[in-house]
């Protein structure tokens, strides 16, 4: 892995691409890469690639993209969307790469994101070997409290109420079981989808909720 030296001769040649997967995560992303293309001057694309199939749909997943493809175009990007179509994703990254004449790839890492599914095993490695000459930085991504204030809106108290099989969102604690809590709303989605922070005997836990119930994974 490499990136640009202070002695290095920055010139237009230089071109940013970062990756976002489905999750939290890829506004942060975005943020870092624009922040680099702005620096030395290059232009931005960022790539997600799409591992459903032609009839999938995921209403909570076309979220996410819809925010990434905005903040994308206000940092003067370019937003991608590729997919797998039976490729493995770094074959798909690195043929994005040299397609679109890239020089720097940002993507991230972190244990506490969907990114697990391709940055555990070989997948950095293999990544590297099909991109050849071009820079991977790897950006580890922070964990969830030291990442609220940019990605989900200010806090507010709500409930979970178990409401047969499953625990849903509320503002008030009627139901069975409430477990009381703060929860932060992600921005870019009208949905109850973010996180639910929960302080037990001190300990410090955060809940993933989408579209309104607890998603226990």
């Amino acid at each position: 892995m490499s990136s640009v030296s202070d002695n290095e001769s920055i010139s237009g040649k230089e071109s940013i691409m970062v990756c976002v997967h489905y999750g939290p995560h890829g506004q942060r992303l975005i943020q870092r890469g624009a922040r680099l293309a702005a620096l030395i001057g290059a232009p931005l694309c960022v790539l997600t690639v799409d591992t459903m199939g032609e009839n999938e749909y995921n209403s909570d997943k076309e979220m996410f993209l819809a925010g990434w493809e905005n903040q994308t175009r206000e940092a003067g990007g370019e937003f991608l969307v590729r997919k797998c179509q039976g490729r493995k994703t770094a074959d798909v990254i690195a043929d994005t790469a040299k397609e679109r004449g890239i020089t720097q790839i940002v993507l991230g890492q972190s244990s506490q994101t969907l990114w697990q599914e391709i940055t555990r095993g070989s997948f950095i490695n293999e990544l590297m070997e099909r991109i050849g000459a071009i820079d991977l930085h790897i950006v580890a991504v922070q964990r969830y409290p030291d990442m609220l204030e940019e990605t989900h809106e200010e806090g507010f108290t709500a409930y979970l109420v178990k409401r047969g099989e499953h625990y849903e969102l509320s503002d008030s604690p009627d139901g069975d079981k409430p477990l009381k809590g703060v929860f932060f709303r992600q921005l870019h989605t009208d949905f109850n989808t973010g996180l639910f922070k929960i302080v037990n005997n001190g300990n410090t836990q955060y809940l993933r909720i989408i579209q309104n119930e607890w998603v226990n994974n």
